[in-house]
């Protein structure tokens, strides 16, 4: 993995990047002494077999595998699953169909389980082990095993914090098999546990790659002069564009088994530093579709954004074109050119106009999409996050106020509930 990082600072901004870093020793300091649960959790090897075993015990006889949970319950083993293209266009990944159903909408899911359920297997997943969406996917799953005859025992599975709470309860009752969930662990961070990497084995994925990926980045943090390290001087980068008044985090990968890491990076990132009125605005883009739709906002817009690009090798790779193309002045220019070599110009190009136009900018380049390298990504982006709040005075861990609106929502069911027993009377 090569960070590009010429471009990511403005004369503006240079200051609040020396000053970030200053403030940041002390923290680095600290986890070195005293690493995180969240560092440590990329060296632990004893939770593997219990993970291992699950997997191995839900995916007999199955050929499709849902998993049930929400944000950090779910975004996590989405990028793991897109390492060997499982939701892509390719579809199935090590012979199975993952289904990440991550968000409640009433005619998609039963629409899902109108289906056979024969040979689908359900991974429940909540740390609280109370969360409401979750456990309302859950009783779907119970009527619908019920109506066909299906035990829950031999077609659920749950990741579930240690705490008495409803799933945990739920799984004595019905039967079915539970591991921990790391209770020091936040869904959020969560993806080097098991609620990510059971999902990964049934991608077809080399857990251990992945950690081994991710504790490399913690072997830096320990190791490097903290000026040099890429996750501080990140932490740093991002909390001096904050300064200087860039109140927008871009990520734009280039690559379909790329997208859900946009999409869980901007979690991470909200979930963690949106408190006491701070923090920057993630938005995830798709490269190289995202230049039609957002480049023009990029470079003609408010210069209020800090871009990252996320790139990987793709130069000869894919397809051709006919040799006739040679004869339309439109694509002349791919004759002899791979559908990669395309992207590949267009990541570059993307980058460079940027630069050009004095917009920061890094890129990261992945040496490939694999195991070890997104394994390496993902603990980047976790400390860079971790740091960036220390950076800012704010706890990275807690999240106030989407437990507020948690509470909201359970007052307003109460108040249905409330209404429809008046009713009956």
């Amino acid at each position: 993995m090569r960070h590009l990082l010429d471009h990511a600072l403005c004369p503006a901004s240079q200051t609040h990047y020396t000053q970030a870093l200053d403030a940041l020793t002390p923290f680095v300091q600290t986890y070195r002494e005293a690493p995180l649960p969240h560092f440590l959790l990329a060296e632990k090897t004893d939770d593997m077999e219990q993970t291992q075993a699950l997997a191995d015990a839900m995916a007999d006889g199955a050929t499709r595998m849902v998993i049930l949970g929400t944000g950090g319950s779910s975004l996590g083993a989405q990028v793991l699953a897109q390492i060997h293209g499982a939701l892509t266009l390719t579809g199935l990944a090590n012979g199975l169909d993952l289904v990440f159903v991550d968000n409640l909408d009433a005619g998609t899911f039963s629409a899902l389980l109108a289906q056979d359920l024969s040979t689908t297997r359900f991974l429940v997943v909540s740390k609280s082990g109370n969360t409401a969406e979750t456990l309302m996917q859950l009783g779907g799953v119970l009527l619908a095993l019920e109506k066909s005859g299906l035990a829950p025992g031999k077609h659920i599975g749950a990741i579930v914090g240690r705490a008495d709470n409803a799933l945990r309860q739920m799984a004595d009752n019905y039967g079915f098999a539970s591991l921990p969930h790391d209770d020091e662990i936040g869904g959020r961070f969560s993806v080097l546990s098991n609620v990510g990497l059971l999902p990964a084995i049934w991608a077809g994925c080399d857990v251990q790659a992945i950690r081994d990926g991710a504790a490399s980045v913690i072997e830096d943090l320990r190791s490097q002069p903290i000026g040099d390290n890429l996750a501080v001087r990140g932490a740093a980068i991002q909390c001096a564009h904050m300064q200087a008044g860039r109140m927008i985090s871009v990520m734009m990968p280039y690559g379909d088994r790329l997208e859900r890491l946009s999409f869980w990076y901007r979690q991470l990132w909200a979930e963690s530093l949106g408190k006491n009125g701070l923090g920057s605005i993630p938005v995830n883009a798709l490269g190289p579709v995202d230049q039609h739709s957002q480049m023009q906002l990029y470079l003609g817009g408010p210069d209020d954004k800090f871009y990252t690009l996320l790139t990987h090798p793709s130069l000869d790779q894919g397809t051709g074109v006919p040799a006739e193309f040679a004869t339309y002045s439109a694509t002349a220019d791919l004759v002899g050119r791979t559908m990669g070599d395309l992207v590949h110009a267009e990541a570059r190009a993307s980058y460079d106009t940027l630069a050009a136009a004095k917009r920061p900018v890094r890129c990261i380049e992945l040496s490939a999409i694999n195991e070890t390298e997104i394994g390496a990504l993902l603990m980047h982006y976790m400390v860079e996050t971790i740091l960036a709040a220390d950076a800012l005075a704010i706890n990275a861990f807690d999240q106030p106020e989407v437990e507020a609106g948690k509470l909201r929502a359970v007052a307003y069911m109460q108040a249905m509930s409330a209404q429809n027993q008046l009713a009956e009377k």
